[in-house]
């Protein structure tokens, strides 16, 4: 909808299955993802045909038929690959004596399922190269058995137990299809579908995938993305966006590039263009670019605010930020503002920004040694969309409380770019920081960056 993308004509005979392992109603998940999709955006509208009988050339054949749609583009997919037990572990012991037979057993077993997809142009049955996909999902089946017999004088006695689990199919084959969806279909259309799948273009795959679109544009292409990209909301760009190179274009690339860390050479490139398709980059860059004085030995490519600029308070532990400031960072738990919790639970906390920008949170634990835990390898990006939360800790690791004590977590954010004191850059994420408490890592920020806004929260941990 952000993209201005609708009343894109298209169809599908569904996705069927190649193996003959899978027997699910993948048309109807078709049309029900993409029916989800498009509901606020009408992105695209799905002409249903029956494959068999009412090809698509029967639909072409109704072409004078006013009252009928025919479409442009059609959904074309499979799926390609079902691999039983691709991979099995087995785990067993047992112990036998005179009066007594006791043995336990754990099975764990792989399956893969593989589904391809790409667009067609509906009247020439051309497949779109740039839009093909194609994904794998794992499922998991495992148990556990035990069983046993013994002898008490004549009468023999014996007993087992028998515990297993398997991942559904058709709740995986739906989650498969979806996935293929989203990403071909955002493909077609060219807007940054990683964002609906908790990922960004730093990600290795999407870069690749990022590239491969770039490669497969041609000059003139490129120039209108960028020349409509910097000349819409971002209102960089004000010349004509008809595909060719001006000084005016130049000038404002080269202003982005340098307001986003990228060489300022005023080029149209790659990284260019994995920076423009970043909504949330492009918003920041869109935002005044204040900044403040930096101390001596920290340099930095903004400009400093006005000499009457005054820094915003420090938000101690559970206050509120005052209604005068329009951006806000919101940091709380499942717990309440001032959260208690017990040895053996997992750290759960929620953080959102009320409108764009960026933000970076560190936790301090007992004995105080403090660690950054957003952004991090699993999530790299520190920019985040007004509104929308993400969880702390994010990712693929939790934070377990091991021992009582007094814990913290600080966030620190901005509507604008952070500049992250030196002191804290080029350290791994959970890896213990050179300084005595969160509240030093929060004064460092507040240094160099004036504007920024701190939320904090107080944890207690008991037995």
């Amino acid at each position: 909808m952000a993209h201005g993308k609708q009343g894109i004509v298209i169809t599908s005979a569904g996705v069927p299955d190649e193996t003959g392992k899978v027997r699910t109603g993948t048309k109807e998940m078709v049309i029900t993802a993409v029916a989800k999709m498009t509901l606020k955006s009408n992105a695209f509208e799905f002409i249903d045909f029956h494959g068999g009988g009412d090809d698509l050339a029967r639909l072409f054949e109704a072409r004078g038929d006013a009252s009928r749609k025919i479409p442009d583009y059609y959904i074309r997919g499979s799926i390609t690959q079902m691999d039983d037990n691709s991979v099995r572990t087995s785990k067993g012991a047992g112990i036998s004596l005179p009066f007594l037979d006791f043995g336990v057993s754990k099975d764990e077993s792989f399956d893969l399922i593989s589904m391809d997809m790409s667009i067609g142009e509906a009247a020439t049955r051309k497949i779109l190269p740039v839009t093909s996909t194609s994904n794998t999902m794992v499922m998991v089946k495992g148990g556990k058995a035990g069983e046993g017999g013994g002898k008490l004088g004549k009468i023999g006695l014996s007993f087992n137990l028998d515990l297993s689990r398997s991942e559904g199919l058709g709740a995986t084959t739906r989650a498969l299809l979806e996935l293929s969806l989203i990403e071909t279909l955002g493909k077609f259309t060219q807007v940054p579908y990683w964002r609906c799948l908790d990922t960004d273009v730093t990600n290795p795959l999407i870069r690749d995938q990022a590239r491969e679109s770039y490669d497969m544009l041609h000059d003139k292409d490129r120039i209108l993305f960028v020349q409509r990209k910097l000349g819409g909301s971002m209102n960089r760009y004000k010349g004509p966006v008809d595909g060719v190179i001006n000084a005016d274009l130049k000038q404002a690339v080269g202003e982005y590039q340098a307001e986003v860390g990228l060489v300022a050479n005023g080029q149209i490139n790659f990284d260019l263009y994995a920076s423009l398709i970043d909504d949330t980059q492009n918003s920041l860059a869109a935002l005044p670019a204040i900044q403040p004085t930096l101390p001596p030995g920290v340099s930095s490519a903004v400009s400093a605010p006005p000499p009457a600029a005054v820094p915003p308070p420090y938000v101690p532990p559970g206050a509120s930020v005052p209604a005068a400031n329009a951006f806000r960072v919101n940091l709380d738990s499942e717990k309440g503002g001032r959260p208690t919790y017990r040895v053996g639970e997992f750290l759960n906390m929620n953080l959102s920004l009320s409108s764009d920008g960026t933000a970076y949170c560190y936790y301090e634990d007992n004995a105080r040694n403090t660690a950054r835990i957003f952004p991090n390898q699993f999530q790299s990006n520190p920019t985040l969309k007004g509104n929308s939360g993400v969880r702390l800790p994010s990712g693929g690791f939790k934070i377990r409380f091991d021992q009582p004590g007094r814990e913290k977590v600080a966030c620190i954010g901005a509507d604008r770019e952070l500049v992250v004191p030196k002191t804290l850059v080029g350290i791994r994420d959970l890896t213990p920081l050179p300084v005595k408490s969160v509240d030093e890592v929060v004064n460092q920020f507040r240094q160099i960056n004036p504007s920024a806004i701190v939320s904090q929260i107080d944890i207690t941990v008991n037995r």
